[in-house]
């Protein structure tokens, strides 16, 4: 895979950055959905820093190419799905947010990474999910009250009274 361009996308509600000067590697991603083009070889030798490993294991930058998390041992030889790294899309969020059991919706927060979990925690408060007992389970988690952020958001929005 010599001299490809890897197209690595920023999958949190927030900015991300590699800044690595032994590899001349200074990149940013300054919102969800952002792409960014890198050389195969050097996401390669990036990946042996901790803190670079870890944002795509925690789903914080993520590859869309199977092949390519494989040629990097991002994923396993021969798989077809993502098996290490679970990244949650808009309609997954939603479906665990609204229909998805509680029981399944426990199971479901164990396969995934914290960050994912933050980011789904971002999601039910932009968009108002306030199922008590999911919003306990994520509180549990992550210590964030969604029940709250969303009252706060919303007293935010309200006009003061007396303007």
């Amino acid at each position: 895979m010599e001299n490809k361009k890897i197209k690595v996308k920023n999958l949190v509600n927030g900015r991300v950055g590699i800044t690595l000067p032994d590899l001349r590697l200074n990149v940013n991603w300054d919102r969800k959905g952002q792409t960014r083009l890198i050389d195969f070889d050097t996401l390669q030798e990036a990946l042996y820093d901790y803190g670079t490993e870890y944002m795509f294991k925690e789903g914080m930058l993520g590859i869309d190419d199977m092949e390519t998390k494989i040629a990097l041992g991002l994923e396993p030889e021969g798989a077809t799905e993502p098996q290490f790294i679970k990244v949650l899309d808009d309609d997954q969020m939603k479906r665990m947010m609204t229909v998805m059991p509680i029981f399944e919706f426990k199971k479901e927060l164990e396969t995934i990474p914290r960050e994912q979990i933050l980011n789904l925690v971002d999601y039910a408060i932009q968009n108002e999910y306030s199922d008590i007992k999911k919003c306990d389970v994520l509180k549990e988690i992550t210590g964030i009250d969604v029940i709250s952020a969303i009252r706060l958001n919303r007293e935010d929005k309200e006009p003061i009274k007396g303007e």
